[in-house]
Formats: structure tokens, C-alpha cells, sequence
């Protein structure tokens, strides 16, 4: 390369910087990322304490990070760059045909087994009848289509000290959901499964509850039927995806069913607000409040239960809200409430404990259900 050359690619870069520097000046700062579905970094406060630890310098860059102008073309075109550098992953995602799937890692095996053991303290501590579901993530379910040779860590394991719990009872999805794969029971671009995968788990428990007859047949979901298009989740936002087919969310709308919580008036268990937005997810109840109580204005419905959750319940709760006179909904990542003390407040019968398999090996707050 010749000595102009040199100094026309060292003005191109400077020129480059300069500008990026100048629109991250005028560029607004944005509070939310509907591509990457989370908060973004906001500009920390100044302080000599804070840049003399190295505190402020690192919120600093994670600021400029979130906060680059044009990120969200950025990382799309930084996919488009891995993906024909025949790339399988990016940020923990495999690419997996027209599926993403996310990788599962090695779980740390102490918390694994406190999580288990606070399952089982929740029974005993309680008394009450708790049932156990453990919900494989779609890299167990779609295990043959990740990448060759992609690590995956074997989620069976967890499954099979699940059926070693000795005051819960646990019940398998694992093998059902495996039988009926070539269907549409997870979503492509999503972690969760779909609510078909979920009428699985539902069956489940409406039969290990004694209460088979209640289990609602295909032509009573087709009445109130709903399907929500253009659903693009979590996965596609980590993996800074391209490309992909959209999901689509089908959901029922039952009569006479409502949502309260603490302090709000009662609402449909439904928030269409998200039908217009790019987590369409939080169609289910809003997201995923610290508690909730769903009510069945139904004469028939009867019994009062208490589901311990993760979002994976989400699309599971409507069928059984169809049963059940009362469902309580406790979410132990933003609840600090004693979990023995909030089932004695609300009068439950049972308890059903339901977590992904991924938010089961690695949340902290399971442990909280010992107390």
C-alpha cells in the first residue's frame, strides 16, 4: 500500500469516528429496545469516587454500547456478516435451519440441587398437595437439528432428579412433548413453547389433580380461538437474527375470566396492548407480575390453586383457569413474600411449581419457596 493510500484510509477511519462521535452527541437516548425486547443503559451520573474504582468508566461503555446511533441496523448487519462466515451461533443462539434454539451450558450443580430441595421444603413446609413440572427447553426437544458437534448440555439429567423428589410430586412432560415434535409446540424464534405445547402440560396436571373430565376438548378451544401473527421473540432479539418466518400466537379468549392485582382494578387476563407491539408475549396477563389472582365467574369451576412460576406458565394458565374457582400466581424472581405464608393468605388446595428447565437451574429465587 502506497503512502497516500495510507493517509486516505487513516482520514476514512478518522472521518468515521468522527462522525460516530458526533452523532452520539445528538443522537436521543433511548430507555427501551423493541428489537432486543429490554432496557437500555442510561447515561450514569458523574462521580470521582465511582471513575477512581472503575465503576463509572464500565456503566459508561455499557452506555455507549446500548446507546450506539443505529444499533439495531448495526447488529442486523453484524448477523449478515456471521451468517456467511457460516457462523452457527451468535450470543448463545444456534442457527438451526428455520428454527433458533439457545444453548443450554452446564448448570451449577449446588444450586441445582438447593432448587430441588426448596421444591421439597415447599411441600412439607405447606402441607398441601405440590406437583412439580419441569419444562425441557427446545434444544432437548429439537436436539437432532443443532448444529454438528454444537455443546449442548444433556438437560435429562435434571429431568431425572426431578422424578427423584420424595415430598412433591413430579410430573413428566418431557417424553409428550418429544412424541408430538414435528408439531407446533415451540415457538422458532421464541424460548417459550407454544400454547399447544402448553395444552400438553395441561393435560398433565388436569389428570395427576384427579380432575380428567374437566380437560377442555379441541372443539370447545376452537370457539374461542385467537391467533396473533408477525411474532418475532427472544431468540430472534439475542441472536441479533435475520430473516426468519414469524411466529404466530394463538391463544383463547374464555369467557368470565378476569386478572386482579394488588391495588388495580380487575382486567381481562389478556393485555391486547401487545398485539400492536413486538413482545407480543405479554399478551398473557401483561407479563409476568409478582402476583396475580385469575377468577372464574363460572358456577361450575371450583377449587383454589396456587401456581409458584416463570413465564412458561403463561400459556398454560388459561386452560386451567377454566376449571379452577380461583388461581393465585406467585412469581418468586419479583416476590420476596414467604411462600408458606402467601398459600396460607390465599386459601390454596394445591400447588403446582412450573419452570423452564434453563430459569430452574440457574434462578436463585427457587430457593426462596424453602421458606
Amino acid at each position: 500500500m502506497s503512502k497516500k493510500q495510507s493517509i486516505a484510509l487513516c482520514g476514512l477511519f478518522g472521518l468515521f469516528v468522527l462522525v460516530c462521535a458526533v452523532l452520539n452527541l445528538c443522537w436521543p437516548d433511548r430507555e427501551f429496545s423493541p428489537m432486543e425486547n429490554r432496557t437500555l443503559a442510561q447515561r450514569p451520573d458523574f462521580s470521582w469516587k465511582g471513575l477512581f474504582s472503575g465503576e463509572w468508566t464500565q456503566d459508561f461503555e455499557t452506555y455507549l454500547t446500548d446507546q450506539f446511533p443505529l444499533r439495531d441496523t448495526w447488529v442486523g448487519l453484524k448477523y449478515i456478516c456471521e451468517r456467511a462466515m457460516l457462523k452457527q451461533e451468535n450470543n448463545g443462539i444456534y442457527f438451526a435451519g428455520d428454527r433458533l434454539i439457545a444453548r443450554f451450558d452446564p448448570p451449577d450443580e449446588t444450586r441445582v440441587e438447593q432448587n430441588f430441595a426448596a421444591i421439597d421444603a415447599l411441600a412439607q413446609n405447606t402441607g398441601l398437595p405440590t406437583r412439580f413440572m419441569l419444562v425441557p427447553t427446545s434444544a432437548y426437544i429439537y436436539q437432532d437439528e443443532l448444529p454438528a458437534n454444537a455443546p449442548s448440555y444433556d438437560q435429562q439429567q435434571l429431568l431425572d432428579r426431578a422424578s427423584q423428589l420424595q415430598q412433591a410430586e413430579n410430573i413428566p412432560v418431557a417424553q409428550a412433548l418429544l412424541d408430538i415434535r414435528e408439531e407446533y409446540i415451540y415457538y422458532r424464534t421464541d424460548h417459550h413453547w407454544t400454547t399447544k405445547g402448553a395444552y400438553l402440560a395441561y393435560e398433565a396436571y388436569m389428570k395427576a389433580a384427579g380432575r380428567e373430565d374437566e380437560i377442555l376438548t379441541q372443539e370447545e378451544l376452537e370457539a374461542v380461538k385467537q391467533e396473533t401473527p408477525d411474532f418475532y421473540g427472544t431468540l430472534y432479539s439475542q441472536a441479533g437474527a435475520r430473516f426468519y418466518e414469524p411466529d404466530t400466537i394463538t391463544w383463547y379468549d374464555f369467557p368470565g375470566l378476569t386478572m386482579e392485582q394488588p391495588g388495580k382494578e380487575p382486567t381481562s387476563i389478556y393485555d391486547r396492548s401487545y398485539l400492536d407491539q413486538k413482545d407480543k408475549y405479554s399478551l398473557f396477563f401483561g407479563g409476568n407480575p409478582p402476583a396475580l389472582t385469575i377468577r372464574n365467574e363460572n358456577p361450575e369451576a371450583h377449587g383454589t390453586l396456587l401456581v409458584v412460576k416463570d413465564s412458561f406458565a403463561n400459556s398454560l394458565l388459561p386452560y386451567l383457569a377454566e376449571s379452577y374457582e380461583e388461581i393465585y400466581v406467585f412469581d418468586p424472581r419479583y416476590n420476596r413474600t414467604p411462600i408458606s405464608e402467601y398459600a396460607a393468605q390465599c386459601g390454596a388446595d394445591e400447588i403446582l411449581v412450573l419452570y423452564q428447565i434453563g430459569n430452574f437451574a440457574e434462578d436463585v429465587n427457587v430457593g426462596l419457596l424453602s421458606r
